[in-house]
């Protein structure tokens, strides 16, 4: 295990911060209706999910059986932002969990950095992240690779073992495990025990996680004891 000081807690955005793929997900819909075609919830859930948005675009027009229209992305965004005005929020839980947690905190993220400040900023979750953000849009990788979250922990000075990545999707999941990271996979409808399975463990309360921290990190150095010479 790496020293004390050398922990850290990355964080997924969407999902795991603040709740507005469900915004994205309403701006998809809409944008198939423009376009002639229906999609259900469940397949819209698995298009946005920690995807950039041209590449959802991409394949909901597959999807429906249409061209990707030129402006497509400038049209989705803006549907995207009708609904964030009005359904962004905080994963519940998360402001109280953010607060308790004395490691640093860095969101890791396949959206772009002033996405990802706008987001915590509305939600009043960016005092918890006044380091760097790590966008996929700044390395030109997304994840499922698990290369944004090497060249966090690379940037970080951290080794893999010293950082635990909080996910709520598969795609993100993935990423980190094979980054070789360990991953708390938030998932709100889990009811049973956070426990380890391999790299990943499943919790379902944010609530939960700095408990689970205290117990699979070393404390930060500024709350450890002093050895006692004896």
């Amino acid at each position: 295990m790496s020293n004390y000081s050398d922990v850290a807690i990355l964080f997924e955005l969407d999902g795991t911060l603040v709740d507005s793929q469900d915004a994205e997900a309403l701006a998809m819909q809409c944008f198939a209706r423009q376009l002639g075609g229906t999609i259900l919830a469940p397949d819209i859930n698995d298009l946005v999910a920690d995807r950039r948005m041209q590449e959802a675009i991409d394949m909901l027009c597959a999807h429906i059986g249409v061209n990707v229209p030129a402006d497509a992305l400038p049209r989705v965004r803006q549907l995207a932002e009708y609904f964030l005005e009005r359904r962004l929020r905080c994963v519940p839980g998360v402001g109280a969990a953010l607060g308790r947690i004395d490691h640093p905190k860095f969101v890791v993220s396949n959206s772009p950095v002033d996405t990802i400040d706008d987001r915590l900023s509305r939600t009043k979750l960016l005092r918890h992240f006044p380091g760097a953000h790590f966008s996929a849009y700044e390395y030109q990788t997304w994840k499922p690779a698990p290369d944004l979250y090497l060249a966090a922990i690379q940037d970080l000075g951290l080794e893999p073992d010293a950082a635990i990545a909080v996910e709520d999707s598969r795609v993100g999941v993935q990423a980190a495990v094979e980054a070789g990271l360990r991953v708390y996979w938030y998932q709100p409808s889990f009811r049973g025990s956070n426990c380890w399975v391999g790299q990943v463990r499943l919790f379902g309360k944010m609530s939960a996680l700095p408990t689970m921290l205290e117990g699979d990190l070393p404390l930060p150095a500024h709350r450890r004891r002093p050895l006692m010479v004896v």
